[in-house]
């Protein structure tokens, strides 16, 4: 009997296509793993700290806080637990919570250019030298920083090209507001990260955009270009001086601002710093006795007792 041969490659090969048709793209939506490895991705130091600083340390030590000599009380140590919370909340995280309070406050006095780090600042300057609107039209004048910006960003990109103009659009809808802001970033991840592995450019960390020389991430690019064209467009419909003129000193007083914003926030956050040692100053008992019999409040009980016998002898 003769045995055919099972062609085990072409099944395999079925299987692949199959595979990548719908398996390449696996549905994580809801999954809150998923959403949580990618805020810390999306947020790099800042979401990776306040991550390990919450569910490390805050969490587990508050918890602790809170069931703290529970059976000796006959219920959660509600002090305890707070001062853990406090503590744990204003000397973790508000190291990043004070700077930002900083700049957002400047940020809605003095403008929200303020927010944008002056190196960024240095290299939007060259982009927005290359259009060619008037500044008087803020509609024309960020569609033409956006069309500039792209042309620099992804100059020599020869493949995936229409992903190019995805994001050149989605730009446009940030710096306009017409949808909301964390749906254009994400889309944006998404294309850019797309589009650089086609590319085979930074393959490290494919949402990376490099606009004037310097090299941001794509979501943060949209947060800095939205709050730097808001101020330049409202502060040159208002100039009467030519553009270049404008362009120089809008730049110089941004730059001067933002230095003054980081010297605030170190001045605020090193002022924060001393007032964290009086958190620890919790009076006479520290609430995690509670409950307890230890051995001062014992020696101090025999103490009283003796001191009452002698008086009692003593009549």
């Amino acid at each position: 009997m003769k045995l055919q041969s099972l062609n085990y490659t072409r099944q395999q090969n079925v299987n692949t296509e199959h595979g990548n048709s719908k398996g390449n793209k696996p549905s994580f939506k809801g999954n809150p793993i998923v959403g949580f490895a990618t805020f810390i991705e999306n947020n790099g130091f800042l979401g990776e700290f306040l991550s390990i600083d919450t569910f490390g340390m805050m969490a587990p030590r508050t918890a602790q806080g809170y069931l703290r000599n529970r059976e000796e009380l006959g219920h959660l140590n509600y002090k305890a637990g707070r001062e853990e919370l406090v503590r744990e909340l204003l000397s973790g995280p508000a190291f990043f919570y004070v700077p930002l309070l900083v700049m957002t406050g400047v940020g809605l006095l003095r403008g929200k250019v303020a927010k944008v780090q002056a190196g960024v600042l240095d290299s939007f300057k060259p982009i927005m030298q290359k259009t060619t609107a008037s500044i008087k039209d803020s509609a024309a004048i960020k569609k033409d920083f956006v069309n500039s910006l792209t042309q620099e960003a992804f100059k020599g990109f020869d493949k995936e090209k229409g992903l190019i103009t995805e994001l050149s659009d989605l730009m446009l809808k940030a710096v306009e507001k017409t949808e909301p802001a964390k749906k254009l970033r994400a889309k944006a991840v998404e294309l850019t990260t797309k589009l650089n592995k086609a590319n085979g450019k930074y393959l490290d960390n494919a949402s990376t955009v490099k606009a004037g020389g310097k090299e941001q991430d794509v979501s943060t690019l949209f947060k800095d270009m939205t709050n730097y064209l808001d101020d330049f467009t409202k502060k040159a419909a208002k100039t009467s001086e030519d553009k270049e003129t404008f362009v120089d000193k809008f730049h110089k007083k941004a730059k001067n601002l933002r230095y003054a914003t980081n010297i605030l926030a170190v001045g605020a956050l090193s002022a924060f710093l001393c007032i964290i040692p009086k958190l620890y100053q919790t009076g006479d008992k520290f609430p995690g006795v509670d409950g307890l019999n230890t051995g001062e409040d014992a020696n101090a009980s025999a103490s009283q007792q003796q001191n009452k016998t002698e008086a009692k002898g003593a009549v």
